[in-house]
């Protein structure tokens, strides 16, 4: 093994159990932090008579009969990690006299006292996370096992992080070398000789195993407090420097070594109780104002989510009522691997002139925020297609915060995000807004959303508006299905009248058929596919032709609409498979079906309905 790496394990030989970047043994989440500290309020506002134990015990019983997903470590001894987040400040050492901070109330006013949103305030976590200095007044073990260590740490990590994907292009450490070499590193000054010894594990395939031996010496609670950054994903095996998020890291980094001295230390706990951030650049700023010999900004931009059942016309909504201009226009839609970098943009390698260099890409949303701060005469329009196919509030990210819009239609809030303000404005210190010019369109079918959840919180900030499922100018409602006498119009409201008054049906008014489900063309019936004379090709092409309204239509009815009540629909008694059911309405295989008799596959109630005989046959 390398010498230095022998050093390094002979000192972690030596060294006391937690030498390293330390949280007491408890849990970590600022969610069921903020609620004890909420309960230690409650105590003392009683009066503070009784055990706090069983007061706040008491109390998480409550609160579960309530919230029951919320977890809550039922020990009061967590509240000294919350005063480790600047959440509480403390008194001597008993906690019944702790005092609330800043931080705190900060917090309660941005969540209304809902703590698990933490959506709501996610950019408080990062910021009070990324204040933790090790080890402050406020460890138990400052001036003996962790006496040595003086340093922001989060901040060395984002170095360590950001020079090994500068060299390497994998901005991640292991979790080995997090463990052994980044947490035991006791100053920020220090990165360089843990860089070194990093690439030293790393070229040595038998190096973490030996370091492995001290697991449980340094096991390593700023670990839960890390995997709560944005910028960072942790796992079991490694951190990694979220794409996304490297040029917010480096940005940090850049001003933190402008001014390296730990400034805040004189009074670290009145500093980590408030809302200041880690780096003085980025308080006190006054609210951006766009200069008065700017024109003037359209007004009238907000957030507008456009929901029905599949095929109601959202999309062509859109078109018809806020704009058919692709010039003015970004479309995308969300799926289940859309991610924040898609969405804003993200770092990636630009070659140019034979080097390659890492540069901002920018996504649709900064694309078209460019566009419509630089247009401020028209209104611009972002269309995210499927909305809750994705992860929403993940795909926002912080973006979130723009959503609250003043009377104008502008972000009331503006965020930190260098990448975008430098895209934007050109002036990576300026907060970002959505000017009163730009408006979100989002869409969402109502029986998709059972796959990512919209919460309350995302959903309040857009305004509302339900696509009637209606026929009304619709411009070929009358046009037959196929070579069948059934227009449309009544194919539609015969089906989703039995998908309406279902009996076995899971939220069946959402799995209504949208009268733009099918279009014209899928409607039409090729006369070719029934004409022996005809070329084979011909007759091919035709057959395929004729099963596009089948294969769309009656397999959603199968598999989802009836899939639990398929009787209420089909005549399951002689067909008992979605194979079946086509063969049957495409005339396939000898079954020659055409016109009515492809309607035989409903049963004898529907398909009289969809001929116009339902009082005939009852």
């Amino acid at each position: 093994m390398n010498p230095l790496l022998e050093q390094k394990l002979q000192e972690l030989e030596q060294a006391e159990k937690y030498a390293c970047w330390y949280l007491v043994k408890q849990p970590t989440a600022f969610d069921g932090l903020c609620y004890l500290v909420r309960f230690l309020k409650d105590y003392q506002k009683a009066g503070a008579v009784g055990n706090l134990q069983e007061f706040i015990s008491r109390s998480i019983a409550a609160l579960h009969g309530k919230k029951p997903e919320v977890e809550i470590s039922d020990n009061y001894r967590a509240l000294r990690v919350a005063a480790f987040f600047g959440l509480l400040r403390l008194n001597g050492s008993k906690y019944e006299t702790a005092e609330a901070t800043e931080t705190f109330w900060e917090i309660t006013a941005r969540c209304g006292g809902d703590y698990e949103r933490t959506e709501l305030y996610r950019d408080i976590i990062q910021r009070q996370i990324e204040k933790l200095y090790i080890s402050s007044p406020i460890d138990e073990a400052c001036d003996s096992v962790r006496r040595g260590f003086r340093l922001y740490p989060v901040m060395l990590l984002y170095k360590v992080l950001l020079e090994l994907g500068r060299s390497t292009g994998a901005y991640a450490i292991s979790m080995a070398e997090y463990r052994y070499l980044v947490a035991t590193t006791k100053t920020y000054g220090g990165f360089l000789d843990t860089l070194v010894l990093i690439r030293l594990m790393r070229e040595d395939p038998a190096a973490p195993a030996a370091f492995e031996k001290y697991w449980k010496k340094f096991d390593n609670r700023m670990i839960q407090a890390l995997k709560q950054l944005p910028t960072l994903q942790v796992d079991r095996e490694r951190i990694v420097l979220r794409p996304e998020r490297i040029g917010e890291a480096a940005e940090k980094v850049y001003r933190y070594e402008q001014d390296p001295a730990d400034s805040h230390t004189a009074d670290y706990e009145a500093f980590l109780a408030s809302a200041r951030p880690l780096l003085p650049e980025e308080a006190g700023e006054e609210p951006w104002e766009e200069p008065e010999s700017a024109p003037e900004r359209v007004a009238g931009g907000g957030n507008i989510l456009l929901y029905g059942v599949p095929g109601a016309g959202k999309s062509w909504l859109i078109a018809r009522d806020y704009c058919a201009d692709e010039k003015r226009m970004e479309r995308l839609v969300f799926h289940p691997d859309y991610t924040y970098g898609d969405f804003v943009g993200q770092i990636l390698p630009d070659a140019q002139e034979g080097q390659v260099r890492y540069r901002f890409q920018p996504g649709p949303f900064t694309r078209l925020l460019r566009r419509a701060e630089e247009d401020p005469c028209h209104a611009y329009y972002l269309v995210i297609e499927e909305l809750n196919r994705g992860n929403a509030p993940a795909v926002f990210g912080e973006i979130f915060q723009l959503l609250d819009r003043d009377d104008r239609g502008a972000s009331i809030y503006g965020i930190t995000q260098a990448d975008i303000a430098g895209e934007v404005y050109g002036d990576k210190e300026r907060k970002v807004r959505i000017p009163s010019n730009m408006t979100l369109l989002a869409t969402m079918n109502t029986s998709d959303q059972n796959v990512f959840p919209l919460d309350t919180a995302f959903q309040r900030r857009w305004s509302m508006r339900m696509v009637e499922n209606t026929f009304d100018g619709h411009p070929y409602a009358d046009v037959p299905v196929l070579d069948t006498d059934v227009p449309w119009r009544r194919f539609c409201q015969v089906v989703n009248g039995a998908i309406a008054a279902g009996s076995g049906l899971l939220s069946s008014e959402d799995k209504r058929l949208g009268v733009y489900f099918v279009r014209r063309e899928e409607l039409r019936y090729d006369a070719a596919a029934m004409d022996e004379s005809a070329p084979a090709a011909e007759r091919l092409r035709a057959q395929r032709q004729n099963s596009r309204f089948g294969e769309k239509v009656l397999k959603y009815l199968w598999d989802d609409a009836f899939k639990l009540s398929r009787e209420e629909l089909f005549d399951t008694d002689t067909f008992h498979t979605l194979e079946e059911v086509l063969r049957r309405f495409h005339g396939a295989d000898g079954a020659r079906a055409a016109g009515a008799e492809r309607l035989t596959v409903f049963r004898t109630e529907i398909a009289s309905a969809l001929l116009g005989r339902a009082e005939q046959n009852g």
